[in-house]
């Protein structure tokens, strides 16, 4: 029988599935918002004005939920080492099957840049947010939050759908960890040898 070791604790698992989920409210209603083609998109929500308290509050689920990963992926994304500047240089192998991609951590290279740019990213979202709620009256308040608002909308909308290729058709066996939190030990040790090595799950 395959050896199975855990790489996603229950909680984060259910972590990573209230931030999906919250995420795709949000970039929902907000393209209904953004564009006006699209504003069909808030009838399936009731209307632009329930829509709109829905964009809100599902930004503070989605903030909240980014704080509590704070404690499962932020330290290990801070580390840095010659390994993760290996991965870099070889692009993760996705490019060239034939690169000896080094061992790597309980995160890639790559996963450490995505969570810092998502972290970083949905702070931004979060702040212009919260000014785009509060401080409605204030024209140059409400500019200044329109814009970095919409940066780090673009910056979601083109880094998700990456993400979500890279974690499933890209790389057969990843979404396994945020259904059941386990991975083949084989598995682990082809991707994040060092984890592995370190954690002693060999």
């Amino acid at each position: 029988m395959t050896k199975m070791v855990e790489k996603a604790s229950v909680g984060e698992r259910y972590n990573h599935w209230i931030l999906v989920l919250s995420f795709f409210v949000l970039a929902l209603t907000g393209f209904g918002f953004i564009f006006n083609d699209l504003n069909w998109l808030d009838t399936v929500f009731a209307g632009n004005h329930i829509a709109s308290g829905i964009h809100k509050w599902a930004g503070v689920v989605f903030i909240l939920s980014l704080l509590f990963s704070l404690a499962s992926y932020l330290g290990e994304s801070l580390t840095w080492g010659p390994e993760d500047s290996q991965w870099m240089r070889l692009r993760g192998g996705y490019f060239s099957p034939e690169a000896e991609v080094p061992p790597q951590g309980k995160l890639n290279a790559g996963q450490k840049l995505f969570y810092l740019t998502v972290l970083f990213f949905g702070v931004v979202m979060a702040a212009s947010g919260f000014i785009l709620w509060l401080m409605g009256g204030d024209r140059t308040w409400m500019q200044i939050g329109h814009f970095f608002h919409n940066l780090a909308f673009l910056v979601f909308v083109v880094a998700i759908p990456v993400h979500i290729y890279l974690a499933t058709a890209a790389n057969p066996g990843t979404f396994r960890i945020m259904t059941r939190g386990t991975v083949p030990l084989w598995w682990a040790k082809k991707r994040h040898g060092k984890w592995v090595k370190e954690a002693g799950l060999d």
